[in-house]
C-alpha cells in the first residue's frame, strides 16, 4: 500500500477519534519515573494570561502549581510537587499553559484542572475557586510489571498486559525491542492495523480481549519458533487534543516480557520464571543430600560392624590357645624319673 493510502488512513482514525473524545478532557497513563506533560491551553480571547493554577481536588485548598506575576508561587503548593512541576512555556504563548510533572509517582494518580486569569477579570492570590477549570486531565500512575515466559517450540502462548481499567483505552501497542520500527501487534478502535507489522507477527498474533474489558490487553501468540525469543514491551496508545491540534501518544511500557522458546523436552521447563525447572533443580538437590547422608551411615555401620568382628576374634583366639610343655619341664621329668628306679 502507497505511503499516501496510509497516510490518508491514519487521517481517517483520527477523523474518528475527535468523536470520542472531548476538547477539554485528556487521560494520560504514566510509568513510575517518567515526565509527563498535561497540556492546557486558554482560549484566544485576546487577553494576556496574568495567572494560571494548576490543582487536584483531593488536594483540597493547596495546589500543584501556581504561577503569577511572571514567577511560580510556592507559598501554598503541596509539598510533594516542589522542585518536580513547572509551566511548558512560562511566558504562555499563545495561551500555552501546559504543566510539566517529572519523575512521576503512583501517588501522582488523578484529575488534574487547570484554570487561568486573564487580564480583565478580578485578580486574586488564588485564581480558580469561582470559575471552571478550562481543562481536565486525569493522570493514571501504573507500575510497570516485568516476566520470564519460557515457552516450547510450536506452543501457543500468553503474554500478559493490564491497563488500568478506569480509563477508555482506544489502542494497544505489542513491540520487540530488536525490531526497531516494526512491531509485532498495533489496534487501535477495535481494528488491528497491518502497517508496519513485522512479517513473521503476521496471523500468529490476537489480542486475549478486543474488547478490553478490565483494561486487558493481553497478546496471544501462536505457534511459537525460536526466533519468536526476545524481550516484548506492552504500550497504550493514547490521544490528546490540545486546541485544535490532536497527538497521537504512546506510554512507555506498561509490561515488559522476556519470552525464551525452547526446542520440546529441553530442560528449562515451562510457564513464567522457570518455576517448572528450579522446582526439578530442588528436587535433585534433595534426593542428592539424602543419598550422601544414606552413604554415611552406612559406611559408619560397616566399620562398626568391621571392629566389632575384630575383637571377637581376637578373644576366640586368646580363649582356644594351647599350653605346650617346654623342652626344658620334658628334662626335668625324664630324670625325676631315672632317679627313682631301682
Amino acid at each position: 500500500m502507497s505511503a499516501v493510502t496510509s497516510a490518508s488512513l491514519c487521517l481517517t482514525l483520527l477523523s474518528v477519534c475527535l468523536l470520542f473524545v472531548s476538547a477539554d478532557q485528556k487521560i494520560i497513563i504514566a510509568v513510575p519515573g517518567q515526565t509527563v506533560t498535561l497540556p492546557c491551553r486558554a482560549p484566544n480571547s485576546g487577553n494576556p494570561i496574568i495567572a494560571a493554577e494548576w490543582s487536584r481536588a483531593d488536594l483540597e485548598q493547596e495546589y500543584v502549581l501556581f504561577h503569577r506575576d511572571d514567577k511560580l508561587d510556592t507559598e501554598e503548593q503541596h509539598p510533594s510537587f516542589k522542585n518536580r512541576v513547572d509551566l511548558q512555556d512560562r511566558q504562555m504563548k499563545d495561551g500555552d499553559v501546559s504543566l510539566i510533572l517529572k519523575d512521576v509517582k503512583t501517588d501522582d494518580s488523578g484529575a488534574y484542572e487547570c484554570y487561568v486569569v486573564q487580564r480583565g477579570a478580578n485578580r486574586r492570590k488564588r485564581a480558580s475557586l469561582d470559575s471552571d477549570p478550562i481543562s481536565t486531565t486525569y493522570l493514571t500512575v501504573v507500575p510497570p510489571s516485568q516476566k520470564n515466559i519460557t515457552a516450547e517450540f510450536g506452543q501457543n502462548v500468553t503474554l500478559t498486559c493490564r491497563a488500568p481499567n478506569t480509563v477508555l483505552i482506544p489502542g494497544v501497542e505489542w513491540s520487540r525491542r530488536d525490531l526497531k520500527a516494526q512491531y509485532v501487534l498495533w489496534y487501535w478502535e477495535k481494528q488491528f492495523v497491518p502497517y508496519y507489522q513485522h512479517p513473521s507477527f503476521k496471523n500468529r498474533v490476537d489480542l486475549q480481549d478486543r474488547q478490553i474489558k478490565d483494561g486487558d490487553v493481553s497478546l496471544i501468540l501462536k505457534n511459537v519458533t525460536n526466533a519468536d525469543g526476545g524481550t516484548y514491551e506492552c504500550c497504550v496508545v493514547q490521544e490528546v487534543r490540545e486546541g485544535r491540534k490532536l497527538a497521537i501518544l504512546k506510554t512507555e511500557p506498561i509490561s515488559i516480557i522476556h519470552l525464551k522458546v525452547i526446542s520440546p523436552g529441553q530442560t528449562g521447563g515451562h510457564g513464567e520464571d522457570g518455576a517448572v525447572g528450579l522446582t526439578v533443580v530442588i528436587v535433585l538437590s534433595i534426593v542428592l543430600f539424602a543419598t550422601i547422608i544414606y552413604y554415611i551411615k552406612m559406611t559408619e555401620n560397616t566399620e562398626g560392624e568391621k571392629n566389632s568382628t575384630s575383637q571377637t576374634s581376637s578373644k576366640l583366639k586368646r580363649s582356644t590357645r594351647v599350653t605346650r610343655p617346654t623342652f626344658r619341664s620334658k628334662k626335668t621329668e625324664a630324670l625325676k624319673t631315672d632317679i627313682t628306679k631301682p
